[in-house]
């Protein structure tokens, strides 16, 4: 039996190549695992830049599951025997999940640049084509958690719940935010729209 390293190593490559397929690209082993093959940092492609970030958001979430589940069985190992010995798997772990997460920030910050964006959630401006936008809290904070997964769809619930912390939101008041928040790209030119799907919820779409 492989050690256990080497599985999640060999279980992270398999889910890199396997994301990569269904975005169409290359499905080869990769060499690199923090530079997968086909990556292009340098790339001027607003599309190529989104589909990197759903790839590494896959990967992050994928790699915090594992994380989580040595951290239970290391804790299950140390009531049962006294024995530490899944320290090594739980810090490289920590360390790929890091580097993993350094690859999503990047691409987050790509995707924006090449949309031509540039969001101050904290001051709440939306600046975009020499335009100066102020929205409310809510606004900035909206538009932060769906920009940073574009494509990804979420329902009112989990929505008002992830992008707020403020599950006691209504479906109706989110719509609120939404409509107001569709108004301020539209009238700004931003090559984005906030689209809702039936039994999908509320995802924003890159259209550039």
């Amino acid at each position: 039996m492989l050690p256990l390293q080497s599985r999640w190593c060999a279980c992270l490559r398999k889910r890199s190549i396997d994301v990569m397929a269904r975005v169409n690209t290359p499905s080869q082993p990769v060499t690199e695992l923090y530079l997968i093959q086909g990556e292009q940092p340098d790339t001027r492609d607003l599309d190529d830049a989104r589909q990197w970030v759903t790839i590494y958001r896959e990967l992050v979430t994928f790699a915090d599951r594992t994380l989580s589940r040595l951290r239970r069985e290391k804790g299950a190992n140390l009531e049962a025997d006294g024995s530490n010995a899944s320290d090594a798997d739980e810090r490289g772990m920590e360390g790929h999940l890091r580097r993993l997460q350094s690859r999503l920030d990047f691409w987050e910050r790509r995707l924006w640049e090449l949309a031509g964006l540039d969001l101050d959630v904290r001051r709440r401006v939306l600046n975009y084509a020499g335009q100066r936008l102020t929205l409310t809290r809510r606004e900035a904070e909206l538009l932060a958690f769906l920009a940073r997964r574009p494509g990804q769809f979420f329902p009112a619930a989990q929505l008002v719940s992830l992008a707020w912390a403020s599950p006691e939101l209504s479906a109706e008041q989110l719509r609120t935010y939404v409509v107001r928040l569709r108004r301020h790209l539209a009238s700004t030119g931003v090559p984005a729209r906030l689209v809702s799907e039936p039994r999908r919820g509320y995802g924003l779409v890159f259209t550039a």
